[in-house]
């Protein structure tokens, strides 16, 4: 079935580490196991958390439709959020070759304090309102198809983050605005990506990588650490 977006005017306004790879056929829920550096580490899914000291925690959502409800026993949601909204109220659209995004309401859904009744492009900058949770979108990166969606007033998430990340093929980690999780220090940035159905990451400054030093790329895993004197952060199971 074809379905027609509706679209709203926009608002104008001023040394490498290689591990075991998994099998090809790896499928997101599998609970295939890597061995490194003595430890049992899972290969990342379609969600995880990363924790950057001194700047938050994130929900990592790689799928490229997200659903929004209320964060409740039984209720399987992508974001769940502790808020008076439905156990299903809203799903978000990456759209692949645009790299666009759209809102799909579910229950009452508002974008910058409108209704929504039907499936409507989101824009850089736009106030989500699901029942009592507010969240903003924002595209940092105008290259980038990635997405962040912050957290409004009260409304949180459980567990409890500062922001999610609707991640396309990569991820920025710097002290550029423009970056997708922006950190106050020394010029550094790490970027996170997909590869072959891998979660890699590429540091253009020598880090520490699960135990191993001196390291510039390498694959990530659920409880891998990155750190350096710059930075330090850590990965983990939503699970």
């Amino acid at each position: 079935m074809n379905t027609t977006w509706k679209k709203r005017p926009r608002t104008v306004s001023n040394s490498t580490r290689v591990l075991t790879a998994p099998p090809k056929n790896l499928s997101s829920n599998s609970h295939y196991f890597f061995r490194t550096n003595k430890k049992i580490m899972k290969a990342v899914s379609d969600r995880f958390l990363m924790w950057i000291d001194a700047v938050g925690g994130y929900l990592i959502c790689l799928n490229d439709q997200v659903v929004l409800g209320q964060a409740r026993p039984g209720t399987q949601v992508d974001i769940p959020l502790v808020a008076d909204i439905a156990g299903r109220h809203a799903r978000i659209i990456r759209q692949k070759e645009e790299g666009d995004y759209v809102l799909e309401p579910l229950a009452d859904v508002a974008i910058q304090n409108q209704p929504i009744q039907s499936p409507t492009m989101l824009h850089h900058g736009d106030l989500i309102t699901l029942g009592s949770a507010q969240l903003q979108f924002t595209k940092p990166h105008p290259l980038s198809p990635s997405a962040r969606l912050d957290l409004i007033s009260s409304t949180r998430t459980n567990p409890f983050v500062d922001g999610i990340l609707l991640m396309g093929e990569s991820l920025i980690i710097g002290n550029n605005m423009a970056n997708h999780v922006v950190y106050h220090g020394e010029e550094h940035q790490i970027v996170l990506f997909q590869q072959d159905g891998q979660l890699c990451c590429r540091s253009d400054y020598p880090v520490e990588l699960d135990g191993v030093v001196e390291q510039t790329t390498g694959e990530l895993f659920y409880s891998s650490q990155i750190r350096s004197d710059r930075i330090s952060l850590s990965l983990e199971d939503t699970r």
